[in-house]
C-alpha cells in the first residue's frame, strides 16, 4: 500500500496480472477497511456511508421498479419485500433492496448478503433465518 494509487493502476492496466497474483500482491486492498480507506483517500467520501445513503434514498424507486418483475425472479422479490415489509429496522430494509437487486441482475443474491450478514446484528440474522424459512 506503499504506492500511490495512480501507480497501481498504470502497472494493473499494462502489466493485467491474474486476479490472483493481484490478491498475493496487494492483499490489503480485498479488505473491507482497506477498501474505504483507499477510496476516502482518492475522493474524500466515506463509501459505506455514501452508499448506505444514497441506497436509502433511492429504495422506494427500487422497490417499485423490482415488483414489476415476473417469473420466478419476480416472485422470489415479492417474497423479499414482504419479509422487508414486516420489519421496521433499516438494516432489514437495506439487505432485501440489495438482494431484490441481486435477484433482478439475475446474480446470487446469497454470495452478497451472506458475506454482509456473517458476523453482524441479530436483526440480520433474523433476516437471514426468515429467507431459507421461504
Amino acid at each position: 500500500m506503499e504506492r500511490t494509487f495512480s501507480y497501481r493502476r498504470q502497472e494493473v492496466v499494462q502489466d493485467k496480472p491474474l486476479v490472483a497474483d493481484f490478491k498475493s500482491r496487494w492483499p490489503a486492498l480485498f479488505e473491507m477497511s482497506e477498501i474505504n480507506r483507499e477510496f476516502m483517500r482518492i475522493t474524500t467520501v466515506p463509501l459505506t456511508s455514501k452508499f448506505l445513503s444514497q441506497l436509502d434514498e433511492c429504495s422506494d424507486q427500487l422497490v417499485k421498479v423490482f415488483i414489476n418483475k415476473g417469473g420466478a425472479a419476480g416472485k422470489e422479490i415479492r417474497s423479499t419485500i414482504a419479509v422487508m415489509d414486516r420489519s421496521d429496522d433499516i438494516e432489514v430494509r437495506r439487505e432485501c433492496i440489495l438482494k431484490c437487486l441481486c435477484t433482478y441482475l439475475h446474480e446470487d443474491s446469497g454470495k452478497l448478503v451472506g458475506e454482509y450478514l456473517e458476523g453482524t446484528f441479530d436483526g440480520a440474522m433474523v433476516f437471514k433465518t426468515e429467507m431459507s424459512q421461504d
